[in-house]
């Protein structure tokens, strides 16, 4: 295993995996690293396992609305799909241009039905290259989506939807926040856990990383 120890001020040594596969420990100096991976074995086992079908599953193509598509970059304005494949516009900056204008569509009109079953009014709604999250709401009310959810299958991105949502009721994960997600969404354990997969694709599949700018980071780590 591969292993990438960070000498931290910190209290208690923190274990993660990266995308590319790295192991990264976080530990003060003079911690025990050699022990404390050998106390994690299997879950290291475990992750790496499941990070390896990940990385199949995104061998696949280019992930749009939970299907994969050989992507080809062209001399075109708008996102087409065309004999198996999807074509985007080979400048970055207009490709996610095009899909972000495809997703606000469908975000917009998933929040313009849900907010009126569920009783809410949001603000305003934004389309975004975040790198941490599906999706946030601000104090205001306004909700901010992920241009990452154009992967997504459409049943994941109405769960986000209701999820953000949820928060102009209440801006926490209480039980009263989880009761009014399962009355519109029951299922929603396996919709976070189908999440975590999807944010694992995307990490490392070929297409996402030139869209968003992340050939060096990723051909610079990769073994």
């Amino acid at each position: 295993m591969e292993v990438e120890v960070r000498h931290r001020p910190v209290r208690y040594a923190r274990l993660e995996i990266k995308p590319d596969g790295r192991i990264v420990v976080t530990a003060p100096r003079g911690f025990d690293v050699e022990a404390f991976i050998k106390k994690h074995e299997r879950w290291l086992s475990n992750r790496l396992r499941e990070l390896e079908e990940v990385r199949r599953e995104s061998a696949r193509g280019f992930p749009f609305f939970g299907e994969f598509y050989r992507l080809e970059l062209g001399n075109v304005r708008k996102v087409e799909l065309r004999d198996g494949k999807l074509i985007l516009p080979a400048e970055r900056e207009r490709a996610r241009k095009a899909l972000k204008e495809l997703l606000r569509d469908r975000v917009t009109a998933l929040v313009a039905l849900y907010s009126v079953l569920m009783g809410v009014s949001p603000g305003k709604i934004y389309i975004r290259n975040q790198r941490t999250k599906w999706a946030s709401c601000s104090s205001r009310g306004n909700l901010s989506f992920n241009l990452r959810l154009v992967a997504l299958p459409e049943k994941l991105i109405e769960y986000v939807v209701i999820h953000e949502l949820a928060h102009l009721r209440y801006l926490n994960h209480s039980k009263a926040f989880w009761r009014l997600v399962g009355r519109f969404y029951p299922d929603y354990g396996t919709a976070r856990r189908e999440l975590r997969r999807w944010w694992g694709v995307i990490e490392v599949n070929e297409g996402w990383r030139w869209l968003e700018g992340r050939e060096q980071d990723c051909s610079s780590s990769s073994r």
